[in-house]
């Protein structure tokens, strides 16, 4: 007899469910730093080129990307565990090469708005890497200890997962 809590996923559906994790992790990662356009979008940019001006509130809005990207990281590590070691840097690297060149062509046109937005999104994108890099290799280590269900095990079940006494 088979007890639920010492159950797992067949072998053949563990490749298909790590990799359901991973690309949840990377949607999660690469939608979370939209929300600094959400204010933009929403209220109107206006003027063209050089001559655009911000709404009124577009300062929160970008430090609410910061907060927004780092909760979506920790949360995509939360999901994906030790896949998202490697799906959160990379996307969240590539919101960290749009910043910078929107930081390079804010300051080309001399665009103080332009090139704010740049920074927040490269500092969005280096915060929210670290905190759900850590997560994720935290998560990590935890789910290889052994968990405090193995006291429930059955005698049978016990010899077999803990190490013997000399």
């Amino acid at each position: 007899m088979q007890h639920l809590e010492s159950a797992g996923l067949p072998p053949a559906h563990a490749p298909v469910a790590r990799g359901i994790r991973a690309a949840a992790a990377v949607l999660i990662a690469l939608v979370a730093p939209v929300i600094s356009m959400s204010g933009t979008l929403t209220t109107g940019l206006n003027g063209t080129s050089p001559a655009v001006t911000f709404p009124p509130g577009y300062g929160v809005s970008l430090a609410a990307t910061v907060a927004a990207t780092t909760v979506a990281a920790i949360l995509a590590a939360l999901i994906a565990r030790r896949d998202a070691l490697i799906a959160i840097p990379a996307s969240l690297g590539l919101w960290a090469i749009i910043g910078v060149s929107v930081v390079a062509e804010g300051t080309q046109l001399g665009h103080t708005g332009l090139t704010g937005w740049g920074w927040i999104l490269i500092a969005a994108s280096v915060i929210a890497a670290a905190a759900g890099t850590a997560v994720a290799a935290h998560r990590g280590q935890a789910s290889q200890r052994p968990g405090p269900r193995s006291r429930h095990l059955p005698a049978s079940h016990r010899e077999h997962s803990e190490p013997a006494q000399p």
